[in-house]
């Protein structure tokens, strides 16, 4: 039997949030609420299907490489260069060529003790040494202790802000001053996949700052709040020099027509934008007024999903959830075994959830402090 390079021994597949399909091959059931993964319930843009529509026809013919109309349209927009741009299947992918380009065997990566796993992953799969450091209470990244992990081996530093899973951001002044101290050979990594949905007067707006700090590369994503999540297109704002070097180990076709078409079309669409925000903000201030009246403790989110304590086995709420239809993510599988991760729904799913919650907590006895207990 072929073996495989021994990296491989030490990573696990990706495991994503239960697809509805197999609930209801499971389970039987007709009524599935998926609030698992951080999609946008409340779908993608009508001129996004529209562009998908017209660009159909085109499905015999391979796409651009460099998708060079949805970069001169993107960078327009934020105000960069066009080379500045680089997109990927997903930001999945851009990370994965981000170790695959500058990661070597040995190179360490400091990155937050739960965050996005798939940083660890890819820097295991190039030979690297992920560093992770404790979560400070709360679920946010320990940033002076992340800059002491800095060291004459460092290649590479991960800062998901918001994080995923926990929601959380970090402040301003504390994120500046650690931009900062990251020495200019080791690149910094801000993975900004929920920021759109960050609205805290502390958050921190890296775009202004790329070009004053050419080891910065700023990661985002079309698949949560434009809704275009089974398309996969993400992106890199990088500095040119370096898009050159990524655009080297990517695949060819990486981004497809269709998917190219829709994200160009929802650029367009600020009243989806701005509505899903919106209806978002809505659905967070519901879930967490719940949490409150259950006497339930959460981490206080900037993103389209909160991380809630339950105070009971993570596995056990989890499973009593899918009896019912509903599909979370359990906390034990992200550090923090009394914890769920929840995707805020439409009002009707939110309120579905709050009320199976209840249920399930009404099965458990409390103490006076309202801490579930077995």
């Amino acid at each position: 039997m072929v073996k495989p390079r021994p990296q491989i021994d030490n990573i696990a597949m990706y495991s994503p949030g239960k697809p509805v399909e197999e609930l209801k091959r499971e389970k039987g059931l007709s009524k599935i609420v998926k609030m698992a993964s951080n999609e946008n319930p409340f779908g993608y843009s009508p001129l996004a299907a529209e562009a998908i529509r017209t660009e159909m026809k085109e499905i015999p013919l391979y796409p651009e490489v460099t998708s060079p109309l949805l970069a001169e349209k993107l960078a327009n927009k934020l105000g960069v260069s066009s080379t500045q741009v680089l997109f990927g299947n997903g930001s999945d992918e851009i990370i994965r060529l981000l170790t695959r380009t500058y990661i070597n065997e040995g190179d360490e990566v400091v990155m937050a003790g739960v965050t996005f796993p798939r940083y660890k992953t890819n820097v295991i799969i190039e030979g690297g040494v992920p560093v992770e450091v404790k979560m400070q209470d709360g679920g946010t990244h320990d940033l002076e202790a992340m800059a002491e992990a800095i060291n004459e081996k460092t290649k590479m530093v991960f800062v998901c802000n918001p994080n995923n899973p926990t929601g959380t951001i970090v402040d301003k002044e504390p994120l500046q001053t650690f931009i900062e101290k990251v020495p200019s050979h080791v690149l910094l990594v801000m993975d900004e996949a929920y920021y759109e949905y960050a609205d805290s007067s502390q958050y921190l707006e890296t775009l202004p700052m790329l070009n004053q700090y050419k080891n910065m590369v700023i990661l985002r994503t079309f698949s949560k709040v434009y809704g275009l999540a089974a398309l996969r297109v993400g992106y890199g704002l990088v500095a040119a020099e370096m898009v050159n070097d990524l655009h080297k180990v990517k695949e060819p076709f990486n981004v497809n027509r269709l998917a190219q078409a829709a994200a160009s079309a929802s650029l367009d669409d600020d009243e989806f934008l701005h509505e899903s925000i919106r209806l978002n903000k809505e659905g967070r201030e519901f879930l967490t007024k719940q949490f409150e009246g259950m006497n339930l403790s959460y981490f206080p989110t900037q993103t389209n999903f909160i991380m809630v304590d339950v105070g009971a086995p993570a596995e056990e709420v989890y499973e009593f959830l899918l009896n019912q239809g509903v599909i979370i993510r359990p906390g034990h599988l992200m550090g923090y075994p009394t914890m769920i991760r929840v995707t805020i729904g439409e009002q009707k799913d939110n309120q579905y959830f709050i009320d199976c919650l209840q249920a399930f907590l009404q099965e458990y006895p409390t103490s006076e402090e309202g801490v579930l207990k077995k």
